[in-house]
């Protein structure tokens, strides 16, 4: 296969530019070759039909179909049929996108976590929106198209809000389907969505396969294939990610921040901290809290 094509984040978004646009393809031509991007893409399909290639593999789209392509992942559509997407592109680490609760809907890790990262012959968009669903999806994404172009003064935090809404909507639709996904991807989006909601609370595999409905040994196996970690490896770097969001805006001591994000040894969330971070989580806060008084 020839190399894919990279689109490079100044291209895109401008030499420092906000990272978040909406790009609308309304009757692709015959084709789009492989190309790969340093920021993701949400592709909601609006019309038409069409094949779309990830790596070797390619599956078919149709209108209402949704799904996500993470960065350095090549893609592209070999084949169309008066095939017309709307395209949302981002960089959530840039962005830093205030989740909130969505990761307790299982939808929300469905479509944005666990689809994105399966092994392309299995994978599949199981979102294929309704009607009615598809119009609000345009509608949000309307208005998110709306605010980038006029770029009113603030409009980096109302289009942020936007996108927020439009993840939310996805997230619910995906989480109301009538035909469930397949099974192992269901499993863990639903364990994802518990960790979420009990993240204070002791959790083991034992536990967390009772969540899933498997053996301890089949939730590892999933977890390691579709997240590449083990479950608490995973559980470890979402209690941490919880973490650095507390130190950089709340005054908690280090001790009761550790507590509330599920370790119960303050020691212990200091190591794993340094060991992922590079730095205490003192040390951390203050690097935050010194940048943000020398921001311009």
């Amino acid at each position: 296969m020839a190399t894919a094509l990279q689109y490079e984040h100044a291209t895109v978004f401008g030499a420092g530019g906000f990272p978040l646009a909406v790009c609308r393809h309304l009757s692709l031509g015959p084709a789009v070759k492989q190309h790969r991007h340093t920021f993701h893409e949400l592709v909601l399909v609006l019309g038409g039909q069409g094949w779309h290639a990830v790596g070797e593999e390619k599956y078919p789209l149709m209108s209402g179909d949704v799904f996500v392509v993470l960065g350095d992942t090549a893609h592209g559509y070999p084949e169309t049929d008066r095939l017309s997407l709307v395209n949302i592109l981002y960089d959530p680490a840039t962005l830093g996108f205030p989740l909130a609760d969505v990761g307790s809907l299982p939808g929300y890790h469905a479509l944005f976590t666990l689809e994105p990262q399966m092994p392309q012959k299995k994978f599949r968009s199981r979102l294929r929106l309704g009607v009615e669903q598809l119009a609000r999806a345009v509608e949000l994404v309307a208005r998110l198209e709306a605010e980038l172009v006029q770029a009113q003064r603030g409009y980096g935090f109302v289009a942020i809000a936007q996108m927020m809404r439009l993840i939310g909507h996805l997230s619910r639709c995906y989480s109301e389907l009538e035909a469930p996904p397949q099974r192992p991807l269901a499993q863990l989006s639903e364990v994802l969505g518990y960790m979420e909601r009990h993240l204070p609370e002791p959790m083991t595999v034992v536990g967390l396969a009772r969540v899933a409905h498997m053996s301890q040994t089949s939730l590892t196996r999933n977890f390691r294939q579709m997240l590449g970690r083990s479950p608490i490896d995973y559980l470890i770097g979402l209690r941490l990610s919880r973490a650095q969001v507390l130190l950089q805006g709340t005054d908690l001591s280090v001790t009761e921040i550790a507590f509330r994000v599920g370790f119960g040894d303050s020691n212990y969330f200091s190591r794993q901290f340094r060991k992922t971070m590079g730095m205490t989580p003192s040390d951390f806060r203050h690097r935050h809290r010194c940048t943000a008084q020398h921001a311009p």
